[in-house]
Order: C-alpha cells, then structure tokens, then sequence
C-alpha cells in the first residue's frame, strides 16, 4: 500500500471544513508517518481537527517539534516567511514539504505580473493570514503599488522569486533593478539565456568575480563568464568548488592567459579535482603538477616539481616510496598516465601547440607508455603534420559517440567524461537518450553540466535515491542533501516518472491508463518531476474537472472516504476509481 498515495489523493479532496479527514482520522496517523509527500492542505486539516495523533505522525515525518507546524503553517506571512529560512539549512526535507504548493499558488493568483508582486511584498509586514492567503489577496488586488523593495524585506524578496515558477520569474524579470537580478543569479535562479548574457556583459569585474565564486550558481552562468576571457574571472571560477571538470578544462584549453593564483593552486594542491584539468593547458609544469603519481611519492607535490624543473624525473626517482610490486609485477611510477587514452594525446596535441615537439616527446619519455602507443605517438610528433594527425586521432577517439557509450557504462566519480569531452553536442546526446534512457548517474552527471537540456535535468530529479548521490537544494536549503523519505522505486514506475517529466506522456493518460495509486502519487509529487506549473496545474485541473463531472456537491464527503478507502487496492485507473467511489456515494 502506497501511504504517499493516500495522502495526495487527501490533499485533492479534503475540505475547508475537514469533514473528510474527520471520517478517516483513524486510518490517518500511519499513513501520515510514513508518507512521502506532506501537503499543507493535509497539515492544516490536522491542525483544524486539533488531532494530535495525526499531529505527532505529520511532526515525526518533518523532524519536528509538534509546537513548530502552527508558525510555519497558519503563522502571519512575513514571520512564517523568516522561520521557513531558518528552518531550511537544518532540515531541508521540512522546509521543501512546508512550501509544496506555494510555486503553483504563486503561478495562479501572481504569474509575471509587477503590479501583483509589487501589492504582495508590500502587504508582507501587516498581513496577519498565512502566506498562501498573502498570494492569493495579492493576486485579486487592483491598485498597482510600483515593485520597490524595502532594504529590510530584500532577502525575504529574493526567498519568494526563488520560490516563484521559473516562467513567472522570466516575465518579471524586467521590471526588477540589476542588482536583484544579479543576486539571483548568484543563488541560483533559472533565467532566459538573453537576460543571462545582458547580465554578465553589464557586470562590473567586481561583480563577475562575485559571481564566479558563488555556490549556488546554475552551471550556465560559468559558461557565461567563461566567455568574458578575464583571467581574474577564469581564477575564481576554476577555483570554485562546485564548479565541474568540463569548465575548468575550457578554461585550461582558452587563449585566456592563467592567473597567477590559478597556477600556484595546481602546483601545490594534490587534488585531483584541481589537477587533471591542466592536461588542457599545454604547460610541461603544469601537465607534470597533473599526471604526479601522488601515492607514489615521499615528498609534496611543490617539492616535486622544483626537483623535476633541476633534476628532470631521475631526481624524482629518489624520492618515490618503497612499495609492494602491483599486480602485474611492476614498480610504482612517478608519473600515471591518464584513465582514457584521449587524455594522454590531448596533453600531447597541447604541448605541442603551446611549447613545441621536444616538449611532448620529452612527456612521452617521462611518462613511459607501452612501447606500441609510444612508438606511434613519437612518429607522430615528429611528421611534418603532426597537429593535424593528432586532431584527426584524438576526433576518432572522444566526441560524442564515444562519450554516449561512457555514459551508458560506470560512471566514476570523478567525472572523467566531462574532462575528455568538455563541450558536448548537446542535441546528439538528447537523441541519444531518448533512444535509449541514459542510467541515473549519468544523468546526474550530465545534469551539472553547461548547456544541458531542462529534460534531462528533470528527469533526474525523479531518480532513484541511491543513484542521486544528493539533491541540490534551491536556496536557503543546503547545497546538496539527501532526501530520507524517497522510496525506492520500481523501474516501471521510474520510466513512467521519467517520461512524464520530459513530456514523453501526456498528462491524459496519467488519469485514464496508469493505476490509481501510481496516479496519486505522481498527483502529489507534480511541483517535482512535471515539465513546469503550468502542466502540474493541468494535471490537478484534470483531476477535479473528473470529480466534478460525477460528484454532486452533497455528496463530496461520502465520495472521498469511499475512494481514500478503496485506493490501496483498487486496480483500475484514477479515473475508473472516481466512478466506482461517485457509484458507491450515490447509491
């Protein structure tokens, strides 16, 4: 039995005056425990019926005290607005729970108009009703207040943009000042790719670099300030933890010189992460910095690099650790040659572009690849047209085709893929996978990445929690956080999630060809996996049109206890259910 089911479908069909949940509390409090989803209609029920069994289930759920759902749900909007940003970075799960709903009410009673959010961010600090009553006043007021915002409501203002459907967010976009949006940016909201670039090409360098060393920031607005070429820019970003390994390859690979800052980081960090981009660069200390076998050496890594600049690789040998023969019978060496192959030959192509032949062969004699690579990468570097035959092999070994098979096999942890294929055709890849579903950590992959669809990122959202590593929260939820209560679900139920995220499905069939409790649960999570609000809205206004065209008003209550009742075992559609339970209440 699907509790998160039960609870959707109770959230659709509970009324202002919670007689429906006063028929079935008894039933209430174990599904409540257990459930996936929390709507805040079910929540306020609860607190209108004044039960506190279902009370101390719905608080158990969120990890909360009991004495917290009133302020969060039923609390004057400007003091609910504040405990929502407080609670969010300690229990994100509670905070996503408390503001379902809030995106699509912002999207039927606001949409982009200034005048609407203008009248509800001035009524914010005297509105006495719940936030959702502050929305919806809003939306049916008529005077047209202007959208100035007061400097002590601007982080509440920015909570409910971010809050906002991106499509509402897209239309209001130019009534706000640069600044608002600039801040936006900076906590990650989606804007159009147009106000993006007008954004970046109208920042001050102080504000770029602001920018480039956020946290939150959309992995567009890296390929944004990519393209400003600014090596004080390129630093900050390269350097940004969250920033992935496709972008500071590009930003290895740019004509951009490397800021100073950058080139000590490499040179004295044995990370990894901040390595191995510079086998783009085409500088021999700094491809040395990447392919150093850090288990294998006794000393640190700037230590390293002086030796190898006086000493060439015999001083390094003297400092390499006793260990073991590996498998094969070998001796560890000082420098380890690349996971993929391309990698190796992308260093060499840039090597020999930046620095010249001798440079590359002297790589290849450091580095002592089995004698048949070798050989032929010497004969390579040593043609007359030796960029040119490198290109060609290094095209037949990465680009798309090659990437799409990575994808559908493991997927490291490192995001190797990204740093072989930097720049990826996007419109191959979507073809690629609409073909054949790529695996969830693929998708996840793909998702952090510079140009990829909304499709494939919605479809990741929906994944299986084991294969999602975390969820990037939308601020004040931490960046990343795991979501304790997603079940594990079937493949037949994830593929049918997945197509409906990316429009594969219509929203039709949902009500009239997939079973009941699969139906309600998707009815519950639509803020989550539909394309935008406007289809979750489709799908909600499809749901009641149902109920409306069979359910006299009269017998409303009586119909709902019957199909809450019938829900966990029926086998039919949620269309069919709603006949058989109208049946069942008119008979």
């Amino acid at each position: 039995m699907s509790k998160t089911a039960i609870i959707a479908l109770l959230a659709e069909l509970n009324d202002a005056d919670g007689m429906i949940f006063a028929r079935i509390r008894d039933e209430m409090p174990a599904a409540l425990r257990d459930t996936e989803v929390l709507p805040p209609s079910v929540v306020l029920g609860a607190l209108r019926a004044g039960d506190d069994a279902a009370l101390f289930a719905i608080a158990g759920n969120l990890g909360l005290p009991r004495g917290a759902l009133p302020e969060l749900y039923t609390g004057p909007a400007l003091p609910t607005l504040r405990a929502l940003r407080s609670l969010a970075p300690g229990n994100p799960r509670a905070y996503t729970e408390a503001t379902r709903g809030i995106r699509e009410s912002m999207a039927r009673h606001l949409g982009g108009s200034a005048p609407a959010w203008g009248r509800l961010l001035a009524s914010l600090p005297t509105f006495a009703g719940p936030l959702s009553a502050a929305i919806e006043a809003a939306g049916a007021g008529e005077e047209a207040p202007g959208l100035r915002v007061p400097v002590e409501l601007r982080v509440e203002f920015r909570h409910l943009l971010l809050l906002a459907p991106p499509a509402c967010l897209a239309e209001l976009l130019p009534a706000l000042p640069p600044y608002i949006v600039r801040d936006l940016l900076r906590f990650g909201a989606r804007v159009p790719d147009a106000v993006l670039a007008d954004v970046i090409a109208r920042a001050t360098p102080a504000q770029c670099l602001a920018l480039a060393r956020a946290r939150r920031t959309r992995p567009e607005v890296a390929g944004a300030l990519l393209a400003l070429a600014d090596p004080a820019t390129n630093a900050a970003l390269y350097l940004n933890p969250r920033t992935g390994q496709a972008i500071r390859a590009r930003i290895m690979a740019s004509s951009t010189p490397l800021h100073p800052t950058l080139v000590e980081r490499v040179c004295n960090d044995w990370a990894s992460t901040i390595r191995l981009p510079a086998l783009w660069s085409g500088d021999p200390l700094l491809v040395r910095a990447a392919l150093l076998n850090r288990e294998a050496m006794a000393i640190t890594l700037p230590e390293c690099l002086t030796i190898w600049q006086d000493k060439g690789i015999e001083g390094l040998r003297a400092h390499l650790r006793t260990l073991p023969p590996r498998g094969d019978g070998t001796r560890p060496r000082v420098f380890r040659s690349p996971r993929y192959r391309s990698l190796l030959l992308i260093a060499l192509l840039r090597l020999y572009e930046c620095a010249g032949a001798r440079a590359a062969l002297d790589l290849l004699d450091d580095l002592e690849p089995e004698p048949r690579l070798a050989d032929r990468c010497r004969d390579l570097l040593t043609s007359p047209a030796a960029d040119t035959e490198l290109r060609a092999w290094i095209a037949r070994s990465i680009g798309d085709p090659p990437l799409v098979r990575r994808l559908r096999r493991y997927v490291p942890a490192f995001e190797w893929p990204m740093l072989e294929t930097s720049t990826p055709d996007w419109a191959r890849i979507g073809r690629a996978h609409r073909r054949s579903a790529f695996p969830p950590r693929a998708l996840a992959l793909l998702a952090e990445q510079d140009g990829c669809p909304d499709e494939l990122r919605r479809e990741i959202e929906f994944g299986p929690p084991s294969a999602q590593m975390s969820r990037c929260g939308p601020w004040p939820a931490p960046v990343q956080w795991w979501d304790p209560r997603s079940r594990r679900r079937g493949e037949a139920e994830f593929r049918i999630a997945s197509d409906l995220a990316a429009g594969r499905l219509p929203i039709a069939e949902v009500l009239t060809g997939r079973r009941a409790t699969l139906a309600a649960e998707l009815l519950g999570l639509r803020e989550t996996i539909l394309p935008d609000t406007r289809t979750a809205c489709e799908l909600r206004d499809g749901f009641r049109e149902l109920i409306d065209s069979q359910v006299e008003p009269a017998d409303r209550a009586a119909f709902a206890a019957v199909a809450l009742r019938l829900l966990p075992h029926f086998e039919g559609s949620l269309a069919e259910l709603v006949t058989t339970a109208a049946g069942a209440a008119r008979g």
